[in-house]
């Protein structure tokens, strides 16, 4: 096809041509990173003394100005990088300067004490809502749930799971299932029109996704009509903006596609962890009316499969994929990603064609989509040398 449509554009006209480009570039090729300098920030209310620094790294300031002015990020900093500094900068700043009003940090169970440390040096005078593992017992969640939605926190300082007990909206989660339920039954008549072409195995696959989604949005129905006054969800709390820690934990999302027996692509099913960060990612760009609302921080971010860049866009850029015409993975895989056929061997030792999306096109486009929103630092690009830093750098806060 691909092949077919270059040969078809040759015998276009000139003004066709010309139309067709501007069409391209309007939509795909009109993204330009700005320079987010941020060295002139002054951190009002940073106690650098307390943290045992002079001043912050200047790729923090610069990551955290581009929070400022996106209304989130992606954060992709070599481990030593000082991400911990650079959550608890930017949701004290958001909050200060009324870009958030409760913003909440989501970190690894490992690490929470010591971002609840950071942010506590960092800001002393902030207040910050840090909850212990017995605010989330079952007879004490409903306590602590209020507590955030009724007090005017700085910050909300939450383990990954922690965050993962927070009911999210069934509105919202009607919504987002409600849409990919649209996308599977779409790919179902696609599969009926294809007839004897696709393999029954396919097709059951497909069918299950479908009624498992609704039976997903028939429990959901029920929740809404049985919902009671004093039921705290996410939307009701009151987080405007969220810093996920070590963000690829939260990769495993799930997608729809008519590739099911390509490899590579990873779990399409994806995983309720992942779903509940898209629920509430979706509640707060509801509530702005904008894309992001999140801040993503990890060393590895994109690790594994072709998908992964995909999710995140899903996460961050719901808005500007729709403005692409790109509301599925199969859409967005016809427009960035090729498929190769390769001949390997079995566990049998027989010889079996596997499809695989092996390629990136249009990369200069997809870089510069991605680029747009991520700020990406190696150490050499921070200005620190691992082999030199002691760890009492990493304890005092200096860096993540």
């Amino acid at each position: 096809m691909r092949g077919g449509f270059s040969d078809w554009l040759r015998e276009q006209t000139p003004e066709f041509k010309d139309r067709l480009s501007d069409l391209y570039n309007r939509t795909f090729n009109c993204f330009v990173r700005p320079a987010y300098d941020g060295s002139h920030q002054t951190f009002p209310g940073l106690d650098l003394k307390g943290l045992g620094i002079t001043d912050l790294y200047k790729s923090q300031k610069d990551a955290v100005w581009m929070m400022k002015l996106n209304g989130g990020a992606i954060c992709d900093h070599e481990v030593g990088g000082g991400k911990t500094l650079i959550m608890c900068c930017g949701a004290f700043e958001m909050k200060r300067l009324g870009l958030a009003n409760k913003p909440m940090i989501v970190g690894l169970k490992a690490n929470i004490h010591e971002i609840a440390q950071t942010f506590c040096t960092a800001y002393p005078d902030a207040k910050i809502l840090y909850p212990g593992k017995e605010d989330f017992t079952p007879k004490n969640r409903k306590k602590i749930f209020n507590q955030i939605k009724n007090n005017e926190w700085d910050c909300v300082i939450l383990t990954h799971e922690q965050f993962g007990m927070i009911p999210q909206s069934p509105e919202i989660q009607q919504e987002i299932l409600q849409a990919e339920l649209d996308s599977v039954e779409e790919n179902l008549e696609v599969f009926k029109k294809q007839g004897s072409e696709v393999s029954n195995g396919m097709l059951k696959g497909v069918i299950k996704r479908q009624e498992n989604l609704e039976a997903k949005l028939k429990n959901i129905a029920f929740e809404i009509a049985e919902r009671k006054d004093d039921t705290t969800d996410f939307r009701m709390i009151g987080i405007d903006h969220l810093l996920v820690d070590e963000s690829h934990k939260f990769k495993n999302l799930t997608f729809t596609t008519r590739h099911d027996r390509v490899a590579g692509l990873g779990n399409s099913d994806g995983s309720q962890r992942a779903l509940n960060m898209l629920f509430a990612i979706r509640t707060i760009q509801e509530r702005t009316g904008k894309d992001l609302g999140a801040t993503f921080l990890s060393g590895t971010t994109i690790s594994n499969s072709l998908t992964e860049l995909y999710l995140l866009f899903k996460y961050l850029r719901p808005k500007e994929l729709e403005r692409q015409g790109i509301t599925t993975f199969d859409a967005w895989a016809a427009i960035f990603a090729k498929k190769t056929i390769d001949y390997e061997f079995s566990v049998t030792n027989e010889i079996i064609q596997k499809e695989r999306f092996r390629y990136f096109i249009k990369v200069p486009e997809l870089a510069a989509f991605y680029h747009e929103i991520c700020d990406y630092r190696t150490a050499a690009d921070i200005g620190i040398d691992h082999t030199f830093i002691p760890r009492t750098a990493f304890k005092k806060g200096r860096t993540g």
